[in-house]
């Protein structure tokens, strides 16, 4: 398993961090996902032979946030 850190700008409001992690935690190979508004970062474990860490972060863009690789691919 490896941890993928994304700094994630535009989370407004309580609903926005279980909205982005019930999108990265659809993808296979995500094991779990956590998103934090006050620290404008969304943190990521998963299976990097099944999904990589660009993939994750474009699922976050792709949910309507802005989303940056902070570090990548960290083992866990």
């Amino acid at each position: 398993m490896n941890a993928v850190h994304i700094r994630t700008e535009g989370m407004f409001c309580d609903a926005c961090p279980p909205r982005i992690e019930a999108e990265i935690e659809h993808l296979p190979g995500v094991k779990a996902a956590k998103a934090c508004r006050s620290m404008h970062l969304t943190s990521v474990l998963f299976d990097p032979e099944i999904v990589d860490s660009e993939t994750i972060r474009d699922r976050i863009e792709c949910a309507g946030f802005d989303a940056h690789l902070f570090v990548a691919d960290l083992p866990h």
